[in-house]
């Protein structure tokens, strides 16, 4: 599509959301004024009112963002990931070929986000999306290093009909990466660090926040999301929901007005929801999570989220995991796909440790996020059901990506921007499961659980954990030195391509 057509396309499109958008605009304000503080006031802190206006598929958002300058340096300007404006062209999309039917069912249809004000410290700033695709937004300011200031910004985010990130589907309206979040920055290079958007891997690069969401929204809508929350009558005719999230990296929200919700306890306290419209999906999701958290816990210590939610959505290309929310495709619900189930929620469940709470560099150390959690998910099977099972599943789940010649010298650490989804699967997830299964027969079951529970540990410690810390977790759980050892199986392990394998242990 031409781009001065689609501009025009979507100027048209926003000028009527501006008018959906004035009866709340007096909401907006009042809540802005409360200037809520919310958790540590050493982290950033996201303070967002949002109201869903359903008959024009879009939000009008309010943020406010405590920003600390903790870059070394005097900063001019900050720079912002606006991930919503992937949806401005089909050119943008991150989805190869193979996927783009799948997740866009209606056909491409432009979107994005219409910011109207940005201000710093309560003044009018210049700004301006860059990239190719404006996919970031540059904001002026002027912030001495350990100090803070606050931005302002007041928009709209239109939505596209589609199974993507972000987007409105038959059973949710899905929020992820919907605000404009800041880009740490690399003080080695002396520039923000962007991350390009990935389809097959987490990829938001983003410091550690506080979160206090305000959500306006018509009666009969429930709502899955990051943290904890809870509707109040907002003395109209809907609901007013408010939200709170400490020292999260990605916070992300759905609703949907076909959900029936379900909840359990597990043993510790963690409170478990289901919110599906799948006959026994509740029971099937619910008891899957409560046995993975339960297990987890006995491993790795207490679970890193007081609430995981567990949302059935129109998310076609897997399960899409947020700290305290997991995305769960409705075909995954069915009661034919009970063990697939079972393992995507076992990969989420470890995922809320390994990457999301012991964080990781998402892109460039997506293996210490993805290949752990793949194993730790293989773990939890064996603990389930058997070691038998555990057996069968491995050869059935490995062996194929260890026989496959891989082009292009990609190795299980190689940063995540340089597969395409179906490598990145053979190579990080299955690969790379290898690669610490074959650590576990070296140092013994025990021994590997010890070093990745102080994995764990030391992401309560340390900011971004590298694989240095990797391997001093697995070297104090017995003594050892194990760096050699992962080396060679990391960049060696695609030599079984050459073995044959009969039956793999």
């Amino acid at each position: 599509m031409n781009r001065k057509k689609l501009i025009r396309i979507l100027a048209i499109v926003l000028v009527a959301l501006l008018v959906g958008g004035v009866v709340f605009s007096a909401l907006v304000s009042a809540l802005a004024e409360e200037q809520t503080v919310v958790g540590n006031a050493e982290r950033n802190r996201h303070e967002i009112t949002l109201e869903y206006l359903e008959d024009e598929q879009a939000l009008h958002i309010t943020q406010r963002l405590i920003y600390i300058n903790e870059t070394g340096i005097e900063l001019r300007s900050v720079v912002f990931y606006a991930a919503g404006n992937m949806f401005r062209r089909e050119s943008a999309l991150m989805y190869g070929p193979d996927a783009l039917e799948q997740v866009f069912v209606d056909g491409y249809a432009p979107a994005g986000i219409d910011l109207r004000t940005a201000t710093c410290d309560g003044e009018p700033t210049d700004f301006g999306f860059q990239g190719e695709d404006e996919l970031y937004l540059r904001v002026d300011c002027d912030v001495a290093p350990g100090e803070s200031c606050a931005f302002e910004f007041d928009y709209y985010l239109l939505l596209m009909r589609c199974g993507a990130f972000q987007g409105v589907g038959d059973t949710d309206v899905r929020l992820s990466a919907f605000y404009f979040a800041p880009v740490p920055y690399d003080e080695a290079l002396g520039e923000f660090a962007i991350k390009k958007p990935l389809a097959f891997t987490r990829w938001l690069y983003s410091a550690a926040a506080d979160f206090d969401i305000r959500l306006a929204l018509a009666e009969g809508w429930e709502v899955a999301s990051t943290g904890e929350g809870a509707a109040e009558d907002d003395g109209s005719d809907g609901l007013a929901w408010r939200i709170t999230a400490e020292s999260v990296r990605e916070f992300a929200l759905s609703f949907g007005k076909r959900y029936r919700v379900a909840e359990r306890l597990t043993d510790s306290g963690v409170r478990i929801r289901a919110l599906t419209n799948v006959r026994g999906g509740a029971k099937r999701a619910l008891d899957a999570a409560v046995e993975a958290v339960e297990q987890c816990e006995a491993w790795f210590g207490p679970f890193p989220a007081s609430e995981l939610d567990l949302a059935q959505s129109d998310y076609p290309v897997g399960a899409l995991n947020f700290p305290g929310a997991v995305w769960v495709p409705e075909a995954l619900l069915e009661p034919a796909r009970e063990e697939d189930l079972k393992d995507a929620i076992r990969f989420c469940v470890a995922q809320q440790y390994f990457g999301l709470s012991a964080y990781v560099e998402p892109v460039a150390d997506a293996w210490l996020s993805d290949s752990v959690s793949a194993y730790v998910a293989m773990l939890l099977r064996e603990a389930a059901e058997g070691h038998e099972s555990f057996l069968a599943a491995v050869n059935r789940e490995w062996v194929s990506a260890l026989q496959q010649t891989v082009p292009g010298g990609l190795t299980v650490t190689s940063d995540a921007a340089l597969f395409d989804e179906k490598t990145y699967d053979i190579v990080v997830r299955r690969r790379g499961a290898v690669v610490l299964h074959e650590l576990r027969e070296a140092m013994g079951l025990e021994a590997l659980l010890a070093g990745l529970s102080n994995f764990c540990r030391m992401g309560g410690e340390k900011d971004v954990l590298t694989e240095m810390d990797f391997v001093a977790a697995m070297d104090a759980a017995d003594g050892g030195s194990w760096e050699d050892f992962l080396t060679d199986w990391v960049f060696n392990v695609g030599d079984y391509v050459n073995q044959t394998i009969d039956w793999f242990e």
